[in-house]
């Protein structure tokens, strides 16, 4: 150990340039988990509080319906279940079906979602996104339509539209409801077609008094991606216990394509490690060689006063280890104490229309940093692992010098 500090001391401008090869890798790591955590949050909650829950109960999917969702007849007895099963926090009963709606010569194609006004927060922002008019309140007979819909069938709050629905199990409906109130949406498309009414007169639309499509649910202490195991414990718990007809859906099934981005990120990550940790080890290779050039005649010496090989061996692996044990402890504490700070001041807001877009859709338009300190931790015992590694083979081939030759190398 004294021979290994010397030596390091002796040679500090590649002491130091080793230290880096180490620090840096973990570092960046470290600071992309808490970039990534980050992400994958705002990705999970803004699907799951905007439409999706945590998981929804659907009957299962029937041939020939097209864009329908089969109906449920008793969401009553779900609830009940729903009621028996720990950890669901929140849930409410939703009907969705594609319609046409018109005032006067025009008309839209449209989406209607039947919901529980006073329960539908949740899940849905509508509510916070009122610039005319009022939303629902229960039992109300009336319309919350998007700034878009209402410019294009050329209607306002208190004017009547005609909705015109049709599914498949209980054929055609149609209805006249008044807007009560007009929302700013933050997708155009959303706004051309989502419509809001209550869940009663949704079934009046769909001819049909108890209908249902889905049962929307939340799992308690659920925060982020990492939390998925306590959805899956549920879910598991209360598929056991429905009927044939039903079946459990989580946010993964009911989003798929948020799930392969956040499946994707792994992978990504790993690359990006393996790239990171992959340089770092080759310039500890490389600076380990030549240090052991350089100390050929030493080494030899050394072997000739009746050191083994194996010594050696641990002198080498003795010099890589502090350099790969001080560099991964400083470019955790580094790249940890950088995510802190970021969190500190509030976070990193994002640019203007940005910003503002992110906002619409229910995204912080702040990017904050999480660490785990498992990640922590994972990135500085890799790196040290590696640094080792990448230091047996100068360690080895300066075990296998022949004394004799050794001094008489010259540089």
């Amino acid at each position: 150990m004294k021979s290994a500090i010397r030596h390091l001391k002796r040679n500090r401008g590649r002491t130091i340039l080793t230290l880096l090869a180490v620090l840096i890798p973990v570092y960046f790591l470290v600071f992309m988990f808490g970039f990534v955590n980050s992400m994958l949050s705002d990705m999970f909650n803004t699907v799951t509080q905007i439409d999706t829950g945590h998981f929804q109960v659907r009957h299962v999917e029937k041939r020939g319906m097209g864009s329908s969702v089969p109906l449920m007849q008793d969401s009553e007895s779900v609830l009940a279940t729903l009621d028996g099963i720990d950890g669901v926090e929140w849930k409410t009963v939703r009907l969705d079906m594609p319609a046409l709606a018109s005032a006067g010569d025009r008309s839209q194609t449209v989406y209607v979602q039947g919901v529980i006004p006073e329960e539908i927060a949740p899940i849905s922002n509508i509510g916070d996104r009122i610039v005319e008019g009022s939303y629902l309140t229960s039992g109300q007979n009336g319309a919350v339509i998007g700034e878009e819909l209402a410019d294009l069938l050329k209607v306002g709050v208190g004017d009547e539209i005609v909705l015109l629905g049709a599914h498949p199990e209980t054929g055609v409906g149609a209805l006249k409801v008044p807007v009560v109130g007009i929302y700013a949406a933050p997708l155009s498309q959303m706004g051309r077609t989502v419509i809001h009414t209550t869940l009663g007169t949704a079934r009046l639309l769909a001819r049909s008094p108890n209908a249902a499509t889905a049962i929307v649910a939340r799992v308690d202490g659920v925060r982020s991606v990492s939390d998925i195991g306590k959805i899956e414990a549920v879910t598991d718990q209360l598929g056991s216990q429905l009927p044939s007809e039903l079946e459990v859906l989580d946010w993964r099934a009911l989003a798929p394509q948020v799930a392969g981005y956040t499946a994707l990120i792994d992978p990504a990550m790993i690359i990006v490690a393996v790239i990171f940790f992959g340089l770092g080890a080759l310039v500890v290779l490389n600076t380990l060689y030549l240090s052991v050039m350089e100390r050929t005649r030493e080494l030899g010496l050394i072997i000739s006063l009746g050191a083994s090989r194996w010594r050696v061996i641990r002198m080498i692996l003795t010099e890589a280890s502090l350099i790969a044990v001080i560099g991964a402890l400083y470019g955790a504490l580094i790249g940890v104490a950088l995510v802190w700070i970021v969190e500190a001041f509030g976070g990193i807001p994002l640019p203007g229309q940005f910003a503002n877009f992110m906002k619409a859709v229910g995204v912080s338009p702040v990017i904050h940093m999480m660490i785990k300190w498992p990640q922590v931790v994972i990135s500085a015992v890799s790196m040290v692992v590696i640094a080792i590694i990448a230091a047996w083979f100068p360690a080895y081939r300066a075990s296998k010098l022949e004394p004799v030759e050794a001094m008489k190398y010259v540089e």
